[in-house]
C-alpha cells in the first residue's frame, strides 16, 4: 500500500484558526510544493480564494462530528488515508479566570481541545494501516507559560502540549510522527481592534477590569502594525513564516518534536528555566498588561 500524501488542514478560512492568515498561508504553500491539500473550515464561502488556487476545500467544524467524518472518508476514499492532520483551528476567548462564564469555557475546550482530539482519533486508523502518517498540532509560545485575560485559551494550548506529548509515543510504532509548532505572537492574528471587540461575552459588565481591558487592547495594537512593526511587533512572526515551518513539519523525514518560531518561542523557556519562576513571574507582570 503506498502511503497517502493527502494533508488535511483544520482552520482554513478567514479569521479561523491560530491566525486569520496562518491556514490559508500553509494550505497555498502546501499546495505549491504539489501536496494534495484539502483546506477545511467552517465557512466555505472564506475558502473560496483558496479553491480558485486549485486546492480541495471542504466544510468541517470541530464541534460537528458528522462533518470531520465526512471529510475524513472522502480522503479516505480518494487517497487510502489522511496521510498528514494539520490541527489548525481554534480561537482565542478572552476573560479573567474568576469571571468568564464556565459555558465559554467549555465552548473554548471543545473547539480547541476535544475537537482536535476527535479529528485525530478519526484519522490515526488509516494511518495505522498504511504505517505512517503526521499529525502536526498548533500550539503556541503561550502553550509554555500565561498571562492575565487569556488563561483559558493558554490552558487549551498547555493541553494540547501534553496530547502530543503523549500520543507521539503512542504511535511512533506505527510510523507516526507527531510535532507540535509553537509560534511567538502573529501579527494581524487574535488581535482586539476594541473593548467591544474581545467578545468577553458577559464577564466585562462586572465592571471590576474594565481599566484592564482598555490597556489589554492598547497593548496590542503593536500587533495590529502588520505592515512597518516598531517596539514589539518586531519580535513577532508573520503567517507565512508559520506556514514555511508547517511544510518543513510536513515534508521532513525527522521532523523536530518541536518547532518554536520567533525569538520570544525560543527565548522564555530557556529564560524561565534559568531565572526560576518567582523571577519570571516578575518577567510577566512588568512586560504583560496585568490588572
Amino acid at each position: 500500500m503506498t502511503p497517502s500524501r493527502a494533508v488535511l488542514l483544520t482552520g482554513a478560512s478567514s479569521g479561523t484558526g491560530m491566525s486569520s492568515g496562518t491556514g490559508q498561508a500553509a494550505a497555498l504553500r502546501l499546495h505549491r510544493a504539489g501536496w494534495p491539500v484539502y483546506a477545511t473550515g467552517r465557512n466555505l464561502e472564506a475558502l473560496a480564494g483558496l479553491a480558485a488556487e486549485g486546492i480541495q476545500v471542504l466544510h468541517l467544524d470541530v464541534t460537528d462530528e458528522q462533518s470531520m467524518i465526512d471529510a475524513v472518508d472522502k480522503i479516505t476514499a480518494e487517497h487510502g488515508a489522511v496521510g498528514t492532520l494539520i490541527n489548525n483551528a481554534a480561537y482565542s476567548l478572552n476573560g479573567t479566570i474568576g469571571e468568564t462564564p464556565i459555558e465559554e469555557v467549555r465552548r473554548q475546550f471543545e473547539t480547541n481541545v476535544f475537537g482536535l482530539s476527535r479529528l485525530t482519533q478519526l484519522v490515526l486508523p488509516g494511518m495505522r494501516a498504511q504505517g505512517s502518517g503526521r499529525v502536526v498540532i498548533m500550539s503556541s509560545i503561550f502553550g509554555q507559560f500565561a498571562t492575565p485575560g487569556r488563561g483559558y485559551y493558554q490552558a487549551t494550548k498547555h493541553a494540547l502540549e501534553a496530547i502530543g506529548d503523549s500520543l507521539r509515543h503512542e504511535v511512533s510504532g506505527f510510523g507516526i510522527k507527531v510535532v507540535l509548532i509553537e509560534p511567538s505572537p502573529v501579527l494581524g492574528g487574535f488581535v482586539p481592534m476594541s473593548v467591544a471587540d474581545l467578545g468577553m461575552s458577559g464577564q466585562e459588565k462586572t465592571g471590576l477590569y474594565d481599566d484592564f481591558w482598555q490597556y489589554f487592547v492598547d497593548w496590542h495594537g503593536a500587533y495590529r502594525e502588520t505592515d512597518h512593526p516598531t517596539g514589539r511587533g518586531r519580535m513577532a512572526v508573520r503567517a507565512e513564516t508559520v506556514a514555511k515551518v508547517i511544510e518543513k513539519a510536513v515534508s521532513s523525514d525527522n521532523p523536530q518534536i518541536r518547532y518554536r518560531i520567533g525569538v520570544p518561542s525560543r527565548l522564555l523557556p530557556r529564560m524561565r528555566w534559568t531565572i526560576g519562576d518567582r523571577l519570571f513571574e516578575k518577567f510577566v507582570r512588568a512586560f504583560f498588561p496585568i490588572p
